[in-house]
């Protein structure tokens, strides 16, 4: 594997060899451009990473705890050998940071009474959402995010260098038909003896 990766570098590195054609002169200047604009492509990833790790961790910021009082006995669920009972939804009433009193539906454990109080996410709204992410949570949406865009940046370039390389592998087995006609030609012509 070493040495073929010895033999495409070599194929495609700029040097004085003669025997090179334009088109691959071309094709290694293309191949330059398309790593160049894939590394450059790592500093807007890392923007877009952080912009994404903000924005979650503003949006997770947002979150408040709030205690709902059921308003009914939480489901029981049916257990069978080796199962945990996880609970259920069940109604419940709470106040939202605003002081607006809201009903709705929130996890219950299992066997919880009415009555009983349980700690809840609510958004600015009051309305009942998902917990914040976690700062690990966080580290894993900049990072998932940054990658997602150098491999979409990537991705952009090798398709262009292989679109550029096809229309150059097309010009180059035109003039490979035009050699091959002119050499037929040369060798049906009758030699003089």
């Amino acid at each position: 594997m070493i040495e073929s990766v010895k033999r495409w570098v070599r194929g495609h590195r700029p040097d004085g060899n003669p025997l090179r054609r334009r088109s691959d002169r071309l094709e290694s200047a293309a191949l330059a451009v398309a790593a160049l604009l894939v590394l450059l492509s790592v500093w807007p990833a890392v923007v877009a990473g952080r912009e994404a790790y903000e924005e979650a961790r503003h949006a997770g910021a947002a979150r408040r705890t709030v205690e709902a009082t059921l308003l009914a006995d939480a489901p029981v669920t049916r257990l069978s050998f080796g199962e945990v009972s996880r609970g259920g939804l069940t109604s419940a009433r709470w106040t939202a940071p605003s002081g607006l009193e809201r009903t709705g539906q929130v996890p219950a454990p299992s066997l919880a009474k009415a009555g009983a109080k349980v700690r809840i996410w609510v958004g600015p709204d009051g309305r009942r959402v998902a917990a914040p992410p976690s700062p690990a949570g966080l580290r894993v949406t900049a990072v998932v995010t940054a990658l997602l865009f150098v491999t979409v940046a990537a991705a952009i370039a090798l398709l262009a260098f292989a679109g550029f390389r096809r229309v150059l592998d097309r010009g180059r087995y035109r003039a490979w038909e035009a050699a091959w006609a002119l050499s037929g030609e040369r060798w049906r012509r009758p030699r003089p003896s």
